[in-house]
């Protein structure tokens, strides 16, 4: 796509393409370009450091340092393993060589121009022109939405939606990262195409909307400030050091319509008289299934839509049902309506309760109990079922939640449905990178469970979109 001068730039810094990008497609060649023209430029310049600026440069990586962790929190860094301490000394030293400023006979100088100008070191015109990439490109954070393992990553930046998505280049990072998550990065331009600088900050789908949150109140804090790109630089990451420090905290997550915290609650019945069972809930105007497949209870809503409010399921056993609500007051609701419908075709087993506390604690000890935690969470309370048998019930459970899902507001789309959201170019990617997300997530719970995977392609097929 080509962009005109003032369309924002295609890398995803935020800049308009006349001020970023086009005095590097200016320059080029048709010839193609060396890709490795930069290499060492890193090497060279830190070299140069340690010999020239070796005192000044360790203030200013312990000045850094102690900006973004307190001291309790550097000591618990002090005690990680070598590779992960030599990783953030990595990232932290190429914010220093990107943004940072160093005392050179008591004046303070940045980093990256000092390095390019008349005193820095000898270095090829494309690693002098990685520096100063380094020093233009800031620092953000971005979602993952596609991968193609050793290949490349499709990046869309979580701050601004409507921003074009960016794939780039990327062979051993595109190998543990997938959809859903959330990065820190810098885009370069090498050649004809993008990579990232070396660096990464990643996120967790949990962590990651928290610090994409922060940032947006960076911004609204600094305004049109020079210093917002660095401040929230800054800020990015600390909150990637304290994923090192602190455990991640799990947000309350909230029933989009009724408001009420979401709650996984199954309640396990023996069934003593099928037929009346099956006539009751034919007889339901607001129920739809049947007995082979199950029921739904859904309700009307202001906005046109129907919702569930409680899923029927087969039980394990051939004479016994699991009725699934997300919500305390739904359960409290639904428990008295079919009751007091069908009270002499069933007898009450048991409810089991599971909150999303629980099965992230449940989730951080062995790989049975997070097994036993992912199901818990979809409302089987069954660790012992068959994995087929398990497979079609999740399958039932998960098409009922997401029956009208193209419809309903998304808080990572901000709060535009995923139908509203494909009407642009990079909403359309946002809305691939949360089914993608989806599929990811499924297939890491299948093999956690020992059982098949479940098939997403009646959403995609729902919203009118190809894999």
């Amino acid at each position: 796509m080509k962009l005109a001068r003032n369309d924002p730039c295609s890398c995803g810094s935020g800049k308009k393409y006349k001020h970023c990008c086009l005095h590097l497609s200016l320059v080029q060649t048709p010839a193609p370009l060396d890709a490795k023209a930069h290499d060492g430029a890193i090497d060279k310049a830190m070299a140069w450091l340690s010999t020239h600026q070796r005192k000044g440069w360790q203030v200013a990586f312990s000045r850094l340092h102690e900006e973004l962790v307190d001291a309790r929190d550097r000591q618990a860094l002090s005690k990680l393993d070598h590779e992960t301490i030599a990783g953030i000394q990595i990232n932290l030293t190429e914010w220093l060589l990107a943004e940072g400023d160093i005392l050179v006979q008591g004046v303070s100088r940045r980093i990256a121009d000092y390095l390019t100008g008349p005193f820095g070191p000898a270095m090829t015109p494309g690693q002098r022109d990685w520096i100063q990439q380094l020093a233009q490109r800031p620092l953000r954070l971005y979602s993952v939405t596609d991968v193609r393992a050793g290949e490349q990553i499709t990046l869309c930046d979580a701050l601004q939606s409507d921003a074009e998505p960016v794939v780039v280049h990327e062979r051993s990072g595109s190998q543990s990262v997938h959809p859903g998550m959330f990065v820190g990065v810098r885009i370069m331009r090498v050649g004809d195409h993008f990579e990232l600088s070396g660096a990464a900050y990643p996120f967790s789908m949990m962590a990651g909307p928290a610090v994409a949150d922060r940032l947006r109140a960076t911004a609204q804090e600094f305004g049109h400030l020079p210093g917002l790109a660095r401040e929230q630089a800054l800020v990015l990451m600390s909150s990637w050091l304290q994923q090192y420090v602190a455990p991640v905290s799990m947000p309350t997550m909230i029933d989009q319509y009724s408001g009420e915290p979401i709650v996984a609650i199954t309640d396990h019945y023996r069934v003593l008289d099928w037929e009346s069972l099956d006539r009751a809930m034919q007889g339901c105007a607001d129920v739809q299934g049947d007995r082979t497949t199950g029921w739904s209870r859904l309700i009307d809503c202001e906005d046109g839509q129907k919702r569930p409010i409680a899923s029927v399921n087969l039980g394990k056993k051939l004479d016994q049902i699991e009725v699934f609500y997300k919500t305390q007051v739904y359960a409290d609701q639904g428990r008295a309506w079919l009751e007091g419908m069908v009270a002499d075709a069933l007898t009450f087993l048991t409810r089991k309760v599971s909150d999303p506390q629980s099965w992230m604690k449940q989730g951080k000890t062995t790989e049975s109990k997070a097994s036993k935690a992912a199901k818990a969470a979809m409302g089987t309370g069954m660790p012992d079922i068959d994995p087929q048998e398990l497979a079609k019930v999740l399958a039932t459970v998960i098409q009922r939640s997401f029956a009208n899902w193209c419809d309903e507001p998304i808080p990572t789309l901000e709060n535009k449905t995923p139908r509203q959201a494909i009407q642009s170019a990079a909403g359309l990617e946002r809305v691939k990178g949360l089914l993608r997300s989806y599929e990811s997530n499924e297939k890491a719970q299948a093999q956690q469970q020992g059982r098949p995977e479940i098939s997403y392609d009646f959403l995609w097929a729902a919203i009118g979109l190809s894999h």
